[in-house]
């Protein structure tokens, strides 16, 4: 990159051209406030409008609806069931038999109609209504309480049914309402149309003013904004190039000028960007050392020691050889000539030294099984991913739970996936820990020093949709799976490292 040469931007001088420093946001923010206090005032006053109209014309409808299917069978209804019970046999009828459920369904109706209608005669004409079906209540009551068929046939006629009963006296009331109803939706249908008309008229004009005034702002503007553009844009061509030096840009545009000072600024914020790239790899390279010092765990190798010290006391030499072997097997494959991206056998065979190790440790504990198929044998993947989950499942897992369990590995290939799982059926663990365990993995203050760190290895080769997932079961064991990709971007990223240093 070339030695920044570019003015100071703290020192350069505001743009002398005579006008007003004003930022793009305030234009258009005035210019936004006017047009829309004005159109919104026009809306809001004329939706208003059209807002109560069509609220009392819902509401007229509704009344006429309302009225039309009340005044339908309402007289015949309750003609025809108090004339039932006034010619049925007085052994046989009582109060339950009046049609008080139809009176109820009346004064319900009425009810909401008063509070529906808009017109004084028609509030006046439900008020009346209900006063008439308490009446007629009061009637049919009368009735069911006389013996006499003819003085029951009398009140019939008199007070419900006839022509100057409450029934008929109710649906000429209710015709009535409809009538003035009806005559109330003709009118503000008229007046709806007419607000229309004027909602139409003022939205045109209105738009056509703010097309005007768009039009006549924009080109005003866009004279100050594109020539600074112009000027702003030959500079990032060469400062793409390399080429930092050039003299500030000339504009009266709060923006633009901020935009000509940042550009100087853009140099140093790169160089810290590769700084911090530099500072990650070290980063990935201290992650890999602090992993390669957790794995070979010197408490291991005493203890290892120890038990082939003991098995050769014992004069058990096949196991000595054995896990002799393994042990150097084991860090052999540790170190592997520096290489920190291995075949899947490699990262196999010393997983399967350390489990020979531990079983003859653990023989009355632990077996072991391994199921990976041969064709994932060759995928590359990065080194001592396995043994530290191993340890986990020997450790907190089987040596936690009664009797022999069992430490299984298989592997399978899933799309462009590799999943390998680490499975025990040791002690197993709650909801809770589970949980932790998960969220804490990536956590700096993790105290699974072996878990986290593989899981920042595998992050850090192979990004961050790869990782470690857990399942767990408390009493039944726990499952870790860890998830690679299959091909492609392990040895490369590794390779960009190294290169870059």
């Amino acid at each position: 990159m070339k030695k920044h040469g570019g003015n100071d931007p703290k020192t350069t001088p505001p743009a002398a051209t005579g006008h007003k420093n004003r930022s793009i946001r305030q234009q258009i923010n005035r210019m936004l406030v006017l047009i829309s206090v004005s159109m919104l005032s026009v809306m809001v006053l004329l939706i208003l409008m059209l807002v109560s109209i069509n609220s009392r014309y819902e509401g007229a409808l509704l009344c006429a609806d309302t009225a039309a299917d009340f005044n339908k069978e309402f007289k015949n209804t309750v003609d025809l069931a108090m004339y039932n019970h006034v010619i049925r046999p007085r052994s046989e009828v009582s109060e339950a038999d009046l049609p008080m459920e139809e009176l109820d369904k009346a004064e319900e109706v009425l009810h909401r109609l008063e509070e529906t209608t808009s017109l004084p005669d028609n509030q006046w004409r439900v008020r009346s209504m209900l006063d008439m079906c308490g009446n007629l209540r009061t009637y049919m009551i009368e009735i069911a309480e006389t013996e006499s068929y003819d003085q029951r046939m009398d009140l019939l006629e008199r007070n419900i049914r006839g022509e100057t009963g409450l029934t008929l006296l109710i649906e000429t009331y209710m015709h009535d309402f409809m009538d003035d109803e009806v005559q109330e939706l003709s009118r503000l249908v008229d007046s709806l149309h007419t607000q229309s008309f004027l909602l139409i008229l003022v939205s045109v004009a209105a738009l056509a003013a703010l097309i005007i005034f768009i039009v006549s702002y924009s080109v005003h503007t866009s004279r100050r904004i594109t020539d600074p553009i112009r000027d702003l844009s030959g500079k990032a061509e060469r400062f793409g190039a390399d080429d930092y030096s050039g003299s500030p840009v000339q504009t009266d545009i709060t923006e633009l000028r901020t935009l000509d000072q940042n550009f100087d600024k853009m140099a140093n914020r790169i160089n810290g960007l590769l700084e911090k790239q530099r500072e990650d790899q070290q980063s990935l390279h201290r992650a890999e050392l602090e992993l390669l010092l957790a794995q070979i765990n010197p408490h291991f190798l005493y203890n290892t020691l120890d038990s082939i010290a003991i098995l050769a006391e014992s004069e058990r030499e096949e196991d000595v050889v054995t896990m002799v072997t393994s042990l150097s097997t084991f860090f052999r494959n540790s170190l592997n000539d520096g290489q920190d991206i291995i075949p899947l056998r490699s990262e196999l065979a010393q997983a399967t030294s350390y489990l020979e190790i531990q079983q003859i440790r653990y023989s009355d504990i632990m077996n072991y099984t391994i199921d990976v198929p041969d064709e994932m044998m060759d995928h590359m993947v990065p080194k001592l991913i396995l043994q530290p989950l191993i340890e986990n499942a020997l450790y907190h897992g089987i040596k936690n739970r009664r009797g022999r369990g069992t430490i299984s590995i298989t592997g399978r290939k899933e799309g462009t996936d590799l999943l390998l799982k680490v499975k025990d059926n040791g002690a197993g663990m709650d909801p809770v820990h589970l949980r932790e365990l998960q969220d804490g993995i990536y956590q700096e203050n993790h105290r699974g020093l072996g878990l986290k760190n593989v899981a920042r290895r595998i992050r850090l080769y192979c990004g961050e949709g790869y990782g470690l997932s857990f399942e767990s079961e408390q009493g039944k064991g726990t499952e870790v799976t860890i998830c690679l990709p299959s091909e492609g971007m392990v040895g490369i990223r590794k390779q960009t490292i190294q290169e870059n240093g």
